[in-house]
């Protein structure tokens, strides 16, 4: 499988991407169905793919999204600050089970409202399981992409190739 169809769609729709310094790691066929997850982690970096423990996302996660070189070059800190009242309690109502099993519904909204308004979003990396439904795992790897539809889309066909995909 080439490269050079996902270097372009990454360039395209991950502002500060560029293939010329990225050197495609190899596929470790040991860790089966996530071979290709593990693979984009591995290529991506830190810079460019964020991993967040839900149960631990408010600050370290806010933290990690803040470090992807989307995120930086477009001059926007993401914060919740926004969600939580003067004694650290959620402004919404939500459930102890909710926050710690769904949390992406009470921090990815005001997550994505930031992004914007910088033609930015989040998109979570799932994988792309045999019986066609996508897996999403418990603590999400999130890629911060343009608004562009088309480039996203672009993107998410090289990757639904390898297995992945983009939610």
């Amino acid at each position: 499988m080439s490269n050079e169809a996902l270097f372009a769609a990454l360039e395209q729709a991950v502002p500060g991407f560029s293939a010329k310094e990225i050197a495609a790691p190899a596929v470790d066929e040991r860790q089966g169905e996530y071979k290709h997850i593990y693979w984009l982690d591995q290529l991506l970096g830190e810079n460019f793919l964020c991993y967040v423990e839900w149960k631990e996302f408010d600050p370290w996660g806010v933290d990690g999204l803040n470090a992807l070189v989307p995120v930086k070059q477009a001059g926007v800190t993401l914060s919740t600050d926004s969600l939580y009242d003067e004694q650290g309690l959620p402004v919404q109502s939500i459930s102890h089970e909710a926050f710690m099993y769904d949390a992406g519904s009470f921090f990815l909204p005001v997550l994505q409202q930031q992004l914007q308004q910088v033609g930015l979003k989040l998109l979570e990396v799932g994988i792309l399981q045999r019986d066609g439904k996508i897996y999403l795992h418990e603590n999400p790897r999130f890629i911060c992409v343009t608004a562009d539809n088309a480039r996203i889309e672009q993107l998410n066909l090289q990757l639904q190739q390898r297995g992945l995909v983009l939610c």
